[in-house]
């Protein structure tokens, strides 16, 4: 017996809504489980040239919690892995692994998993759950830890997308991270706290014309222009280009632009600016994800 999960990657934070807001991309990646003699791992496309392939694997690790939570040892497991999103971009890599793993071995061990299990679990090996979230949901989600995480799907306008910048060169999630500051002000905490609401509310409402204002942040953009020097020129390049917000993706270094009649207009402006700064990388246009993580076979 094997099982077939199919993941999307996501973008995370949306400007302001840090460690919260997150949305499916339709860029998938596909785990393969099967018992097996021995661990064996095969991986085609992004980081086949980097990733274990050893049981220290984060897909392998988490198809093993996968499996035991029926209460039985898991097997070794031959795990077959075709990846789409580029790793260590912002793009949600690493969720599409554990939400895969976790869902792979669950299926393999026909242990009845529910969204809200999965997610939960999903985001204490993440750490936080803006990723997870729509990796498990797909579409645009808001997600919080209480007891369990707790989601709620924030509805889209069906005609917008995303075009996104990706850097050749990545970044590291926990580098990111460190540049941070461990406190902020109160005036920039309530900033960001009525922008994330102000975007949630514009996207439920199809208010565009509200998303220019909802798409500051105070939290986490500026600190990591020290990372990402051009970040600044990138997200002028796609507003003045006509995107309806503009944002590091995740942690980045990946650039996000939420569009609806003006992605070439808005890929070109982002692939112009990456080179007046002397980037090199990739433009994509991805459709929103309506589906988040399934098992296909």
């Amino acid at each position: 017996m094997s099982v077939v999960v199919r993941v999307p990657a996501s973008t995370a934070n949306l400007g302001p809504g840090f460690d919260c807001l997150g949305m499916a991309l339709a860029l998938y990646n596909e785990i393969r489980l099967a018992p097996a003699d021995a661990p064996r791992i095969t991986i085609q496309g992004e980081g086949a040239d980097r990733l274990q392939r050893d049981p220290s694997n984060l897909a392998y690790r988490c198809a093993t919690l996968g499996y035991q939570l029926s209460g039985r040892p898991a097997p070794p497991f031959a795990l077959e892995l075709v990846n789409r999103v580029p790793l260590a971009r912002g793009l949600g890599s690493s969720s599409t692994a554990i939400v895969g793993g976790l869902l792979a071995g669950a299926t393999l061990a026909r242990v009845p998993l529910s969204p809200e299990q999965l997610v939960t679990r999903a985001a204490e090996i993440e750490g936080h759950p803006d990723n997870v979230a729509p990796a498990v949901y797909g579409g645009c989600t808001v997600a919080v830890v209480a007891e369990s995480v707790r989601v709620a799907r924030v509805p889209v306008p069906a005609d917008l997308s995303t075009v996104i910048f990706v850097p050749a060169q990545p970044l590291a999630t926990r580098q990111a991270r460190q540049v941070l500051p461990d406190v902020v002000s109160r005036s920039d905490a309530v900033f960001n706290l009525g922008r994330a609401a102000l975007l949630v509310a514009a996207l439920c409402a199809d208010q565009r014309d509200l998303l220019p204002v909802a798409q500051e942040d105070r939290l986490h953009q500026d600190a990591r222009t020290v990372l990402m020097p051009a970040l600044p020129a990138l997200l002028a390049a796609a507003r003045e280009a006509g995107a309806l917000l503009a944002a590091l993706s995740g942690a980045g270094p990946s650039v996000l632009a939420l569009v609806d009649d003006d992605a070439e207009a808005v890929a070109a402006a982002l692939a112009a600016a990456a080179q007046r700064n002397g980037l090199e990388g990739q433009v994509l246009h991805l459709p929103i994800s309506q589906e988040g993580a399934h098992v296909v076979a």
